[in-house]
């Protein structure tokens, strides 16, 4: 028998507009076992699948999925929104999993109200974004390459983004950014969205890698600078 490659169905969806209308820990305790079907299980099964997968390109990826997902349960202490559990299910895949602040990282994020997958680095830390903005500043036709390219385009039309400074603490870097206003950047995120529709596909492995691959420039610039 052929193996099939992890999923997702409709259900996973479904579960979500029920709890987006019943966000409170009665009903969700009284659902568990359905979460644990419906959502859980299915997105553990894929996201275990896509770090396999993401071995193949990076050997050094060697994370398993709690290291690698976000759980349900939202952090309401300093938020006025107050209801318990997301409405989504999302991964990031890199060497280091959700505490990640230097190598390369696929994300994706599924749930009915918004879906996405995303590519880049989401959350640099000092010493990686210093060596990032000195590679702008000495080589600026090398990101420029990189965020033009045809295969990265092809999947983030709109090339990479993310928050900037608007001041930095060197001046060469100031006059590069004139010309290259991408070391500016403290994030460097490219992110497609989708519909629930365009995620229910037999080959969601494939797909969620191959954007990933599809920024294997920016992928290989930013290991070389690690």
């Amino acid at each position: 028998m052929k193996h099939l490659s992890p999923t997702l169905q409709p259900c996973f969806f479904d579960f979500f507009v029920k709890l987006a209308a019943n966000n409170n820990r009665d009903w969700f305790q009284a659902h568990k076992n359905m979460f644990q079907r419906q959502v859980f299980e299915p997105f553990k099964s894929l996201t275990e699948a896509v770090i396999e997968r993401m071995q193949g390109i990076h050997p050094d990826i060697y994370i398993k999925y709690k290291e690698a997902a976000f759980r349900i349960y939202r952090d309401t202490r300093f938020s006025k929104d107050k209801t318990p559990y997301k409405l989504w299910m999302g991964a990031v895949v890199n060497p280091v999993g959700r505490k990640n602040t230097r190598y390369p990282e696929l994300y994706f994020q599924f749930g009915p109200g918004e879906n996405f997958i995303a590519v880049g680095l989401y959350r640099p830390d000092k010493e990686i974004l210093t060596r990032i903005r000195n590679d702008m500043a000495l080589r600026p036709e090398n990101f420029a390459l990189i965020n033009e390219n045809p295969d990265f385009r092809n999947f983030f039309s709109e090339g990479f983004q993310g928050q900037r400074n608007k001041r930095l603490p060197q001046q060469t870097w100031t006059k590069a950014a004139v010309k290259n206003p991408f070391i500016l950047n403290k994030q460097f995120v490219a992110i497609r969205y989708y519909s629930p529709e365009e995620i229910l596909r037999p080959d969601l492995v494939d797909f969620i890698v191959a954007h990933y691959r599809a920024a294997q420039p920016f992928n290989e610039w930013l290991y070389d600078l690690i």
